[in-house]
């Protein structure tokens, strides 16, 4: 009923079928049905018809009266729903990537979008996503929650690093838990090579450790490409890290959803530590 109102009040306020009828992207003939089955289900006629035009009854404008306001303004918001305007946008990422990398993806993206309130959390924790709100959340590694729709951007090796400037190395700082390494003969070979494995629970510190000639670490490429000094690869050990972009609800990405994701890409492409590729170090050693 509330929509055969609004093409009375269509018709009404353009004084015409055939006007009211174009605009509405209907046929006059099922305007004239509508309007008809509205006026039966109301008991009272709404309009008089003539070759002129249509008059309102007395029924006709004190409908009118009563609900075209605020017919017409919910029709507007419902129209704005198909187009909402984005005003925020958040975005969940791992601290060492949004600091690093793809800082470059996030201003060139907030310079576009000057407007845009943008909500950045540096995170790459695997909890369950409905707790969190976000637009685009970029993860690294097997993705453990499958309710979010994603696509592939890049992926990033990771192999043992040590500084060229280091000492006898008995020490191996592990950025990563056990489960996040996919075993294998060369993994438990470089494994055995060090006297104690110590968990640091950030990329960047680990990186730092090798730094300070503490010991070697496993690294992504991401880090090793921000190492200030010559450094060295252990073993022949090495692994490749998935990096997606995921978002919530729709296959198709939201819109402002579908730019970020395709500037992501794109830099992804042009960038070699996220396509898998090793940064240039000193001569592997066995």
């Amino acid at each position: 009923m509330l929509d055969d109102l609004l093409l009375f009040v269509e018709v009404a306020r353009r004084g015409s079928f055939a006007k009211a009828a174009e605009a509405l992207a209907l046929s006059a003939p099922t305007l004239s049905k509508r309007l008809g089955t509205l006026e039966a289900r109301l008991g009272y006629s709404l309009m008089i018809r003539s070759a002129r035009g249509v008059l309102l009854t007395s029924h006709g404008h004190t409908v009118y009266d009563k609900v075209s306001t605020q017919l017409l303004a919910l029709d507007a918001q419902c129209t704005e729903l198909l187009n909402p305007q984005v005003r925020a946008f958040h975005l969940l990422c791992p601290q060492n990537l949004i600091n690093g990398p793809l800082y470059s993806v996030v201003e060139s993206f907030q310079r576009a979008y000057p407007d845009l309130t943008l909500h950045i959390e540096p995170d790459n924790t695997n909890v369950l996503l409905s707790q969190k709100r976000f637009d685009v959340i970029i993860r690294v590694g097997t993705l453990q929650d499958s309710s979010c729709f994603h696509t592939r951007v890049g992926q990033i090796g990771v192999k043992c690093v040590v500084s060229a400037l280091a000492g006898e190395i008995s020490t191996l700082f592990m950025p990563f838990k056990a489960e996040q390494i996919p075993d294998s003969a060369s993994w438990r070979s470089l494994l055995a090579r060090f006297d104690q494995v110590s968990y640091v629970g950030d990329i960047t510190l680990a990186r730092q450790m090798v730094s300070s000639g503490l010991g070697a670490a496993i690294l992504p490429m991401t880090e090793v490409a921000q190492l200030d000094q010559p450094f060295h690869y252990l073993g022949e050990w090495q692994h490749m890290r998935p990096v997606y972009a995921l978002w919530a609800n729709t296959r198709k990405p939201p819109a402002m959803v579908q730019i970020f994701v395709d500037q992501l890409k794109s830099f992804c492409a042009s960038s070699k530590v996220l396509q898998g590729e090793l940064c240039e170090g000193s001569k592997d050693l066995k």
